[in-house]
């Protein structure tokens, strides 16, 4: 008997004619099914997945169509056995959606169209310099820099076969997004083998309570890499270096008119990468930045769970200094807290 190929998609009928807005287009009953609202929809084999795929191989919760806070789209493979694919290449890590990116699920085409760009952040002035040029889109924010890196990762991908790291990888990724988004993260960037999650403060305010709230999502966290060995029989332990920093930084659209990408860059998210390198130099997993302990200072003792280290972050003309935890000094910083 010929496998099902079918694609059902409850409530709603073949279209007609293209429409507005952004949705995506199911090839096999030309369907079309719009993703203006909401910020995420399951594809799978099983209910409630959003797009419905009846084919045994589709994994039962097999990816998901995710809008971030800026408007962007991704797509995240959730494990699925037999892996997502963009234009023709397995994803491994988050992908970021364009108009016109083809989605193979199996045999199962899915088209993403969304012909407009994402939305502006709120309250963010647009600077258009002519036609061709980059489109300025950026606003001064007083924020929190998460940087979260997979250690020995090269090692990683030495021992595994390219499913597995494929499954490992996509589950880090989707599991701690939903993390730090629980915790009121603005938005989260994956690059590579590494999460940068972004928390934006209230203008001229300090933070203290704010950040406390980021060391609780690290914990958990840092709980859910903790478990990625046993989950996935991995060769070694999965290990995490962490970079926090707190400081002005400019959030907005670093792309064109015609693709943006809507980010936060400065100072203190370069810090917040470099304090993350600093963790293997100081033999610690997390590293903060000095503005981030004084707001922690405000609201407990982290001189008792933090040791302060003097070090030269890469790019810098002069050294600095910095506080260092363990993990585990961490969760006992946040439950003393």
């Amino acid at each position: 008997m010929a496998r099902e190929q079918r694609l059902c998609y409850e409530g709603y009928t073949p279209m007609e004619e293209p429409s507005a807005g952004t949705y995506l287009i199911v090839t096999a009953g030309n369907l079309q099914i719009p993703l203006d609202r909401g910020s995420a929809w399951r594809i799978g084999r099983t209910e409630p997945s959003d797009v419905l795929i009846p084919d045994d191989r589709v994994s039962r919760n097999h990816a998901i169509v995710q809008r971030s806070q800026s408007g962007e789209y991704y797509l995240i493979d959730m494990g699925s056995t037999n892996g997502s694919f963009v234009n023709g290449s397995r994803i491994s890590i988050p992908v970021s959606l364009r108009n016109g990116d083809r989605i193979l699920i199996a045999e199962h085409e899915l088209i993403f169209h969304c012909p407009a760009p994402p939305p502006a952040v709120s309250s963010v002035e647009t600077v258009k310099i002519d036609e061709n040029a980059t489109r300025a889109l950026f606003n001064t924010r007083l924020l929190t820099v998460l940087v979260a890196d997979v250690r020995d990762f090269t090692k990683l991908t030495r021992l595994i076969d390219q499913a597995q790291l494929c499954q490992v990888i996509g589950t880090w990724f989707r599991q701690g997004g939903q993390i730090f988004q629980e915790h009121g993260s603005w938005a989260q960037k994956y690059i590579g083998d590494a999460i940068m999650a972004v928390w934006l403060h209230q203008d001229g305010v300090r933070a203290p309570g704010d950040v406390m709230g980021i060391l609780r999502a690290l914990a958990e966290f840092a709980q859910l890499s903790a478990g990625m060995q046993a989950q996935f029989n991995l060769p070694f332990e999965f290990r995490i270096g962490v970079g926090i920093n707190s400081g002005l930084a400019s959030i907005g659209n670093t792309g064109s008119g015609q693709l943006m990408d809507f980010t936060a860059m400065g100072d203190a998210v370069n810090a917040a990468f470099r304090l993350e390198a600093a963790t293997k130099e100081i033999g610690m997993e997390v590293a903060v930045g000095r503005t981030t302990f004084d707001w922690l200072s405000e609201r407990g003792k982290p001189g008792a769970y933090f040791q302060p280290r003097t070090v030269l972050l890469k790019g810098y003309e002069q050294p600095v200094q910095i506080w260092g935890v363990s993990l585990a000094g961490l969760r006992e910083f946040v439950v003393s807290g």
